[in-house]
């Protein structure tokens, strides 16, 4: 026996799949989609686009970091080398001052002379110009520096 009341209450209590879920896509709906994949695509490309920008332009700073450096550096050199050389071809009695800078591009640095050639030591790179004289005494320092030619001996204080 039965009860046609009970699957009756059971059917009426069953969710109804509504029917808009299964009709097929309209014009405007397709459009809609097609262009959501559309701006989806142009986004990841932009942002691409500016990932690789951002990264060549910090490469490039690097590189221009670096070049400033090795200008400055090989501007002291050519400070200190015109100087010492210029003392060397005055001759005995000549005397000049000159001012080292306390640091190249707020980095510090050495500089030093050795085998007729003055070098600065700059991170981890070294720059060097050859000197005329190979009869030096005294060093460098950063700041006023004397040089003296005594006898052809130039003496550095």
């Amino acid at each position: 026996m039965r009860f046609a009341s009970s699957e009756g209450w059971k059917a009426s209590k069953r969710k109804k799949v509504s029917s808009d879920a299964f009709k097929p896509l309209t014009p405007s709906s397709k459009w809609k989609a097609q262009m959501s994949v559309e701006f989806m695509l142009i986004f990841i490309l932009l942002l691409t686009v500016t990932v690789i920008v951002a990264a060549a332009a910090a490469w490039n700073t690097s590189g221009v970091y670096l070049s400033t450096m090795e200008l400055e550096a090989r501007e002291v050199l050519a400070l200190a080398k015109g100087r010492l050389d210029t003392a060397f071809l005055e001759g005995d009695g000549f005397s000049t001052t000159f001012t080292l800078p306390q640091r190249i591009m707020n980095s510090d640095y050495s500089i030093n002379i050795s085998s007729r050639f003055v070098f600065a030591e700059v991170g981890n790179q070294t720059y060097s110009a050859p000197l005329l004289s190979n009869s030096i005494s005294g060093s460098l320092k950063k700041g006023q520096n004397t040089v003296r030619n005594m006898n052809g001996q130039l003496v550095i204080s």
